[in-house]
């Protein structure tokens, strides 16, 4: 089996393509078993001018602009050490579907995975956790030495395979029920407690869109009832006929009140920044359709500054943090 993972970097031009910067996989005879061998590429960035901000984050970022290796070497010689094996498995779904895409913009043959296995989900089953549980996470409960860097493809390739020796065939093969089938509006339940009509936050101005979306201001909105700040994972958006989307939508969680849905307009100044304006929404009629057709559109997944590795010494159990 194939462990793979990859870094990217997301465009908002005229290209539409999640950039892969890295190829990082590993090979292991069973899951759970010894690494027998690791692949490895940095790939020159090519299709976009500018990084965004989570790429910019990625602590292999100098090594990416200093390779001569572009993607289609990268993809060949990918292609070749996994020398027929295609039985593919990752920390979450994706990383096949974004490699092919990248493989068709370049003209290449696409790699045919006969299985993939997501190993976060199967995580997720095996500790009875009712939502996907961040890679850091997973290492930290399980007790395994947080010694490599994050977000580097070969690094959580190989966390991941090491988590693999937690997971049964059960776990692989488990699969969440799906929802009663009921319209999009039903599956919303969205919360019908009254509010007042929400002003529009301002948001910026940032260099790029995925700034706006992705910075705290952002990535946070607030319950309409009592204030209390929660966070957003994800923005849907209907895919436009030509440019990017301007509106984005999202739903987080109050405890007290439920769910709320969330309105991010984006709109470029003149002098090239751009501002978002967001707003939390009632559950009408309108905004449940434009959510609806957000949903089979695009999502933006947040990409915050995430987790870096300990320098120093682990804190004592029950220490305060």
């Amino acid at each position: 089996m194939i462990i793979l993972d990859l870094e990217w970097n997301r465009g908002y031009d005229k290209k539409p393509l999640n950039e892969i910067l890295q190829i990082g996989a590993v090979r292991v005879e069973t899951l759970g078993g010894p690494i027998v061998d690791v692949f490895d590429a940095c790939i020159r960035p090519t299709v976009h001018k500018k990084f965004d901000p989570g790429a910019k984050k990625l602590p292999s970022l100098g090594a990416f602009k200093a390779s001569r290796t572009r993607f289609p070497a990268a993809a060949e010689a990918f292609r070749a050490w996994c020398a027929g094996d295609r039985a593919f498995g990752g920390w979450g779904g994706g990383d096949v579907e974004a490699l092919n895409e990248n493989c068709k913009y370049w003209g290449l043959p696409a790699f045919e995975a006969e299985a993939f296995f997501d190993l976060q989900r199967a995580f997720a089953h095996a500790v009875g956790a009712d939502r996907q549980i961040a890679l850091w996470r997973a290492v930290e409960y399980c007790g395994v030495p947080d010694v490599f860097d994050y977000h580097n493809a070969v690094n959580d390739a190989m966390y991941t395979a090491v988590l693999g020796a937690w997971l049964t065939q059960d776990d692989l093969d488990w699969r969440p029920e799906p929802a009663p089938s009921r319209g999009r509006r039903a599956a919303l339940k969205l919360s019908q407690l009254a509010f007042p009509r929400q002003p529009r936050q301002k948001v910026g101005p940032c260099q790029t869109p995925e700034e706006v979306l992705d910075g705290r201001a952002g990535r946070t909105s607030s319950c309409p009832l009592c204030g209390q700040r929660e966070g957003i994972a994800r923005w849907h958006f209907a895919v436009p006929e030509e440019g990017m989307p301007q509106r984005f939508y999202a739903v987080f969680t109050c405890p007290e009140h439920g769910r709320f849905l969330c309105r991010m307009t984006l709109a470029r100044r003149p002098d090239g920044l751009w501002m978002g304006r967001r707003t939390v929404l009632q559950a009408a009629p309108e905004p449940l359709r434009e959510y609806a057709q957000a949903l089979d559109g695009g999502v933006h997944v947040c990409r915050g500054k995430g987790r870096r590795r300990r320098r120093g010494p682990r804190r004592p159990a029950g220490s305060e943090r």
